[in-house]
């Protein structure tokens, strides 16, 4: 009998154990284009690419708090105005420039950047680390200190490049 009782106690603190230490584990925020919000940073996985955007010609801010919410923090994010996108994963994987706009809520596309759309006198180019990339912006892989330029023109300014060593400083006019 004693048996028994010892193995029904067992059970209950296997339980109680496992509900303990999944309790506030679950990501109950939404999902954008494969990127988890969830409850606190998720560093298996922390690097950082840095983003300035061009409209014809004109530098636009990439504001604090993207894919951060009172409730849950994406794994795309930002924390300030620098341009500066956080990728922290519970685990590596890869993540484009196109899943970062959807968890913005922005477009961004071969023919789309924010609120501009290609046409016959426009389009959208970017770089990456200087150099052209060829293809659509969104595949864009935010690798660790890549440093990615999207522009709609023209006219399109000389692409900036980032100072890593000074990582909370914006970055200064285009160099």
């Amino acid at each position: 009998m004693w048996v028994v009782a010892l193995g029904v106690v067992a059970v209950a603190i296997g339980i109680a154990i496992y509900l303990v230490s999944t309790a506030g584990s679950s990501d109950n925020g939404p999902l954008v284009d494969g990127v988890k919000c969830e409850h606190g940073e998720k560093l298996g996985y922390h690097v950082h690419s840095w983003l300035a955007i061009f409209v014809e010609g004109q530098r636009v801010e990439v504001p604090a708090n993207v894919g951060i919410t009172s409730s849950c923090l994406f794994w795309l994010h930002t924390h300030n105005n620098t341009g500066i996108v956080h990728v922290e994963a519970p685990s590596q994987r890869d993540f484009s420039l196109g899943q970062f706009f959807a968890v913005w809520g922005k477009p961004l596309s071969s023919t789309a950047l924010m609120d501009q759309s290609g046409d016959a006198a426009h389009q959208v180019k970017a770089t990456v680390n200087g150099q052209p990339f060829a293809g659509n912006p969104a595949d864009i892989s935010l690798s660790d200190h890549a440093t990615i330029v999207v522009q709609y023109g023209p006219p399109f300014a000389a692409a900036p490049s980032y100072d890593w060593t000074h990582l909370s400083e914006i970055p200064a006019s285009p160099q």
